[in-house]
């Protein structure tokens, strides 16, 4: 038994192959030539077309006829990193084009997710002719119909999962996974489909004189939402994400500018999804979590106004320390409730003092603690509002579509998803999806599985191996940083170290060689590690530098004596 009580899957054992060679299999990466294109994508030639999206040809006719005509366009995004990034790049793209362009964004606890009819109504007053989504709308057929009546055209660009319930009224629909198209890459998030519009509009060189280096510099916006929408760091997604990157550090938006320093990333080291993931993403989505989406847009579209960007940055930093409290506070009650008990196949828990902003994150910390599917929700008194997170072998949009009949409205993908349901109807739902997942999950092993690339030898460690992992980069969802399990690494020391002594160093003599290990919130566990004189670790191999000189360091994910005990 692990000392974190998961299961090891180990993804490659074969035998004979070196440990580059190993990865490399578990990534389908062993002919040379798909090596070479991987590690060095082609950005000049790499993208596909994105006239072959179905629908751009006569989604960017329409625009382009806007612009001329001096129709008033609206961007409308979602409230999320990736709904805004998304519509800051249309917004950005359609501004230097000269459009007449202005945006709307959703609030999450006043308006829920997507079109909503308030926003179609006021675009009739104001005279608007052409609406553009991102990152939302494919769920949204009676608001689209509702516009088509009051002669406003919507171009719906989105990446959901298309419902049956289709938005035919829409002017033009760009999803990669169209049933009537047959786009090349099927997972771009809605910053990724946004990229590619903004990419066909520019096309033409006749429009605006730098479309190229525009195009370029819009690729850091699309690594935002890409990265935070867990998209699979692959295809045209990998393509924006390590040019993002390249690019965050010299961005040309003041915005992103300020974001960066406010969180305190700097350009001494290269920038890792981490950067994204755990640092900018987080401060964009406190707006839209607790406070107003317009805080984020309003900063990601500054390009030459670095006061305004500052003050905008220091407004989000603001809101994420609120968020972190009320998620601390939130998870804390959601695990009392739960610690004591047999829990079900499904956890599902609500409260009234739970922000909507935030359910998702708590979902999404008991399905990764408790390896099962989750529901929380915020009561409203007569509805209740749910995020909804799964462990990958649970489809959570399949259940709750499954008993969609009893929602409001719902949407989401295949492990994240969010609905709206009467409280009335509240009871019979929890009882018939609960009976379901049990079903479902009976013959699944429940406890948390930790996946690890192979086992490493010895005579593998190396620096060298650092820097082969290191050309995989970036890394994220189908592209995961690889992991190992070293055996019988003897203990020669071990202590905690940290803010709370929460954290533990440990230095392992593996073949004679010392080599140091961290392990993160682990120092609980330090006695353990002491009374073993060997232990079998699972972690990931670091490259720790001080003072010029560059050592191997070990991120240690978990382990457990290596005679069984």
């Amino acid at each position: 038994m692990s000392i974190l009580g998961k299961n090891w899957k180990i993804k490659n054992n074969s035998a004979g192959n070196s440990v580059i060679n190993k990865i490399l299999g578990n990534r389908n990466l062993t002919d040379p030539e798909d090596y070479e294109a991987f590690i060095h994508p082609d950005f000049k030639n790499g993208f596909h077309n994105p006239f072959l999206l179905k629908g751009m040809d006569n989604a960017v006719e329409r625009i382009k006829s806007a612009i001329e005509d001096n129709e008033r366009i609206i961007i409308y995004g979602d409230y999320d990193v990736d709904g805004i990034s998304g519509a800051a790049i249309l917004i950005l793209t359609m501004q230097h084009m000269g459009a007449h362009v202005s945006y709307r964004l959703p609030h999450r606890a006043n308006d829920g997710y997507g079109l909503n009819a308030k926003f179609i109504d006021e675009f009739e007053q104001i005279g608007v002719s052409l609406v553009v989504t991102v990152d939302c709308g494919i769920s949204n057929a009676a608001e689209v119909k509702m516009a088509y009546d009051k002669g406003i055209d919507i171009i719906i660009t989105d990446h959901h999962k298309i419902p049956d319930d289709y938005p035919n009224a829409a002017y033009e629909l760009i999803h990669p996974m169209r049933n009537d198209g047959d786009y090349p890459f099927k997972d771009l998030t809605g910053s990724g489909v946004a990229f590619k519009l903004a990419q066909a509009l520019l096309m033409d060189e006749q429009i605006i004189e730098d479309q190229d280096s525009l195009i370029y510099a819009l690729l850091d916006l699309a690594s935002l939402g890409t990265v935070a929408d867990c998209a699979p760091i692959v295809g045209e997604n990998r393509l924006i994400v390590k040019k993002g990157l390249e690019i965050l550090p010299k961005t040309r938006w003041e915005g992103l500018k300020a974001l960066q320093k406010s969180a305190g990333i700097t350009d001494e080291k290269p920038l890792t999804t981490y950067n994204i993931g755990f640092q900018i993403g987080p401060r964009i989505n406190a707006a839209g979590r607790i406070s107003s989406p317009y805080y984020a847009l309003q900063l990601l579209v500054q390009e030459d106004k670095p006061e305004v960007a500052k003050q905008l940055a220091e407004k989000l930093e603001q809101l994420n320390f609120q968020r972190r409290d009320m998620l601390t506070k939130a998870l804390q009650e959601a695990e009392s409730r739960i610690a004591n008990r047999t829990e079900p196949s499904m956890i599902i828990e609500y409260d009234a003092n739970w922000h909507v902003g935030i359910i998702g994150l708590i979902s999404g910390r008991l399905t990764e603690k408790y390896a099962r599917p989750s529901i929380i929700l915020q009561d409203f008194g007569d509805y209740l509002v749910a995020s909804a997170r799964s462990p990958e072998f649970f489809n959570i949009i399949e259940a709750i579509t499954k008993y969609s009949k009893y929602l409001e409205h719902f949407g989401g993908h295949d492990q994240a998803a969010g609905f709206k349901i009467k409280k009335e109807n509240f009871g019979i739902f929890k009882n018939e999806i609960q009976n379901y997942a049990k079903k479902i999950l009976s013959n699944i092993n429940l406890k948390s599985s930790l996946n690890i690339d192979c086992e490493i030898k010895p005579n593998e460690l190396n620096l060298k191996i650092v820097d082969f992992i290191e050309s995989l980069s970036p890394f994220g969802i189908a592209n995961e940083k690889p992991v190992f399990v070293l055996r019988n690494a003897k203990v020669d020391m071990a202590k905690t170290v940290g803010g709370e002594q929460k954290h533990m160093s440990m230095d392992l003599i593996v073949d004679g060689t010392k080599i140091r290990g961290i392990a993160f919130n682990m120092g609980r566990f330090v006695d353990y590690a002491r009374s073993n004189r060997a232990l079998d670790i699972v972690m990931q191999l670091e490259k720790n530098e001080w003072k010029g000189t560059k050592t191997l360091q070990m991120k240690i994910l978990d382990f457990t004596s290596s005679d069984g005990k």
